[in-house]
């Protein structure tokens, strides 16, 4: 079984980083190589399993790429590269007391053609995608797009790609263009049923660690992905995203 790289980014939520690699270190039977970037938090410490601290805030995709980069240096050291990278967010949090990871990698090992499968999120979680909320029985669910609050990409796929793109600074419309990118070639994303995850929005801002509001993030976050999948795919590129190549099995 390859390993999987999990990678979390954390600037200024070690309670939230802790739990999530604590939750790991206990219950996930997977092979893994666990990969905590610390984003130059300046208001609390950082996370104890901190793998790398950068100097200052890359903002989100900056962070992936640096996780990715780690992630690169350990395979080469190993001489085998990972099965998947495993992303996950601070505003995220694992339910229960179970293994998160092995059905999420299986769901790779299984199924050739998928290239990403993202757990189920809890009813009460705050999202704009509820196409990801839990629905009832297990198993895995054909789905057009997954987020990256805990999304597990086939490796050598996501790197055949280019990964994610820098300019993309806040992470914003990584998720619509990856998974664009996905349908086009006619591979699989899907919800795994049987593992669940809660997502709290914006729990770092109320609680008052990210430098700015909520409110002036997403303000910046939409300008930055406006104008670069413009530019890169015409004005009507958001549409595009979430309609091309979308069948009736993905729900």
């Amino acid at each position: 079984m390859n390993r999987v790289a999990i990678i979390i980014t954390n600037y200024n939520m070690p309670e939230r980083t802790d739990a999530l690699c604590r939750h790991i270190r206990e219950c996930v039977l997977w092979p893994y190589s666990l990969i905590v970037i610390d984003n130059g938090s300046d208001l609390v410490p950082p996370s104890q399993y901190t793998t790398l601290k950068l100097d200052t805030n890359i903002q989100t995709t900056g962070g992936w790429l640096a996780g990715l980069k780690e992630a690169d240096r350990l395979a080469t050291l190993a001489g085998e590269k990972f099965l998947a990278y495993w992303f996950l967010i601070t505003s995220a949090a694992f339910t229960g007391y179970s293994d998160p990871l092995t059905p999420l990698a299986w769901a790779l090992v299984q199924n050739d053609n998928a290239v990403g499968v993202h757990p189920a999120l809890t009813e009460n979680s705050t999202t704009a995608w509820s196409h990801l909320k839990h629905r009832n029985g297990g198993g895995l669910r054909k789905t057009w797009m997954i987020d990256n609050i805990a999304a597990l990409y086939r490796a050598d796929w996501l790197d055949e790609i280019g990964r994610f793109s820098p300019d993309l600074v806040f992470a914003w419309g990584v998720d619509l263009e990856t998974c664009w990118k996905a349908r086009q070639q006619g591979r699989g994303l899907y919800v795994c049923e049987d593992v669940e995850i809660e997502k709290i929005t914006n729990i770092g801002y109320d609680m008052g660690r990210m430098n700015m509001s909520a409110e002036e993030r997403a303000i910046k976050a939409g300008v930055n992905m406006h104008t670069i999948l413009e530019k890169r795919y015409g004005r009507d590129w958001n549409g595009r995203m979430r309609q091309e190549y979308v069948t009736n099995d993905m729900v």
